[in-house]
């Protein structure tokens, strides 16, 4: 069995900020709750959560978590958290811009978790929305503390006809981003 990544172990999460602790739990929640059999992570500001994301897959027994860095170094913190648990099999990071890894996507994506540039959400969003089917769950990290990056994915998601169930977490981040959106998917 692979070894856990802590998500409820109060010594290992005082190693990491509120904001990481408190996020890591929700997508472990998450993953437990709706059983996804794929998660899209475009973006790794935290190399735990790609690691955090494919325990609870593991718990699960089923699913696969695909992450998308482009910037090397966080790619491959990344990777070896994954491999330092022993979740290979629930998880895989690929270095490079998001966009060209969209086309070879396994299936219909049921959780994306936005984790990298805020101006990017949008357009990744629209990307991936024709493979996201209703129930699908949005989560985007650091929408408070860049508003203005934010703004049209935002109104997008919390628009009442743009399809999507949101709601602003509050999360707040100690310098590492703050604030969550959580959107679902409802048509």
């Amino acid at each position: 069995m692979p070894s856990a990544v802590s998500c409820t172990d109060p010594a290992a999460d005082a190693a990491v900020s509120s904001f990481e602790a408190a996020t890591g739990t929700l997508l472990r929640q998450l993953v437990l709750a709706a059983g996804p059999l794929t998660v899209l992570q475009i973006g790794c500001p935290h190399a735990s959560f790609t690691a955090r994301l494919a325990a609870a897959m593991s718990e699960n027994g089923q699913g696969r978590v695909i992450c998308c860095e482009p910037e090397t170094a966080r790619a491959e913190a990344a990777a070896t958290a994954v491999e330092k648990a022993g979740l290979g099999r629930y998880a895989e990071v690929r270095v490079g811009r998001p966009e060209r890894s969209l086309a070879t996507l396994p299936g219909p994506v049921d959780l994306l978790l936005l984790g990298g540039p805020p101006e990017s959400f949008l357009p990744l969003l629209k990307l991936v929305e024709p493979r996201m089917l209703p129930g699908a769950v949005v989560v985007a990290l650091g929408v408070r503390h860049v508003p203005a990056p934010c703004a049209e994915f935002l109104a997008h998601v919390r628009f009442s006809g743009g399809g999507y169930v949101s709601l602003p977490l509050p999360f707040d981040g100690d310098g590492d981003g703050g604030g969550v959106e959580m959107a679902v998917r409802a048509a």
